[in-house]
């Protein structure tokens, strides 16, 4: 695979902080294409309207008065909209696309992650999966299928700090952000494909 057929898109809120510094260090190691996508924080009340399955009552405000308080804050749709903004810019070229949020950090040697990408492009130029997540296991995933030599399928998503995905699905992230309401980025992918 080319390297110029993939770049990241990282989604940023503070490019000035040592997290989003390190961060883009570590990701212009992988040498693609870079666009970082300046999400500022959402500090207005966040919208009732299009929340996931109609469920008004789930918003609670622009911030939790309790910080263990379940709920969906303006924090919430805000992280959403960054990462609906950088998949819809992903679709300006006819390539593939790691979205990645501000403090991503690439933890093992380059190259290895390299091979890694162009494993995950294989998969999703021969097969309908729309997404190969790049993260640590979580407690609640359950591996189901060996897709390749190092890609499984899982039960879930549970996180969206690394993803690719590849233009030729747009038509279908299109529909999934008109059909399936907003939510927290990483709970919105899981319910975009359940739907």
């Amino acid at each position: 695979m080319n390297r110029t057929d993939i770049k990241i898109i990282q989604v940023s809120s503070e490019p000035d902080k040592n997290r989003e510094i390190r961060s883009y260090d570590s990701l212009s190691q992988l040498g693609y294409r870079y666009i970082r996508i300046i999400n500022p924080r959402y500090m207005k009340y966040p919208p009732v309207d299009n929340v996931f399955d109609g469920h008004k009552e789930w918003v609670i405000g622009v911030t939790k008065p309790d910080p263990n308080q379940w709920g969906l804050t303006s924090g919430h749709y805000g992280a959403w909209q960054g990462h609906m903004s950088a998949i819809f810019a992903s679709f300006v070229d006819k390539d593939y696309t790691l979205i990645c949020e501000c403090d991503c950090l690439i933890t093992v040697d380059s190259q290895f992650f390299r091979d890694r990408v162009d494993e995950a492009i294989n998969l999703l130029e021969n097969s309908d999966y729309k997404i190969v997540r790049f993260e640590a296991p979580n407690h609640q995933v359950q591996f189901t299928d060996k897709l390749s030599d190092n890609l499984y399928s899982a039960n879930m998503n549970t996180l969206g700090h690394c993803y690719l995905i590849s233009s030729k699905d747009r038509n279908w992230w299109l529909d999934r952000f008109d059909n399936v309401g907003w939510h927290t980025p990483d709970w919105w992918l899981n319910f975009a494909f359940e739907k």
